[in-house]
């Protein structure tokens, strides 16, 4: 690794496969959410920058698409074997192109029933990310938790003070001093 990839922003953390970046991530306290837009260009929304009662609903609704696309690839495997076992063409072909027949209709199957569960669903999120424009970045390292840096103590003034600046009104602890600090006469 080189100090290189974070100047430019890279991110070394390993995410698995090439697909697994549109995918909606948990950092373990919020969503991540991870899109395209209209010109194909990707954007990042943190859910902790939004609302409590939209971040709700972004919950439920990406917890409902991903619900849907299971059920939609199990609905496609089984309309795709039904596909190739109803097909005269499909049963006198060889084991092999039946497998990967059934794939092709399972994916044409699950793609359209997507599609059907998408239109019923993307304007609410679309909506929701148009309301939200504001926290919507395409860096990712550009993204500020805003609820996060409350939380976080600013301490780079911390100490940062010098003797000469420390009074008894300002502050009531100067820690350990010598007894000839206080010019006493016995």
């Amino acid at each position: 690794m080189s100090s290189l990839g974070h100047n430019k922003g890279y991110s070394f953390v390993s995410r698995g496969p090439w697909f697994r970046e549109i995918w909606v991530e948990d950092d373990g306290l919020d969503w991540f959410y991870t899109f395209l837009d209209n010109d194909n260009k990707k954007n990042y929304l943190l859910s902790n920058n939004i609302p409590l009662k939209d971040r709700e609903i972004m919950n439920h609704l990406f917890f409902t698409q991903r619900r849907n696309n299971y059920i939609s690839w199990a609905l496609g495997l089984y309309l795709g074997m039904e596909a190739v076992t109803k097909s005269r063409y499909s049963m006198s072909c060889a084991k092999g192109w039946q497998f990967v027949q059934w794939l092709g209709f399972s994916c044409f199957f699950k793609e359209c029933l997507m599609g059907w569960s998408g239109s019923h669903y993307n304007p609410t999120i679309g909506a929701i990310i148009r309301k939200h424009h504001q926290h919507v970045k395409q860096n990712m390292f550009e993204i500020k938790d805003e609820k996060k840096s409350y939380f976080y103590i600013d301490d780079s003034q911390y100490m940062n003070v010098t003797n000469a600046e420390l009074s008894d009104e300002f502050h009531g602890d100067h820690g350990p001093t010598p007894v000839s600090y206080f010019n006493f006469e016995f």
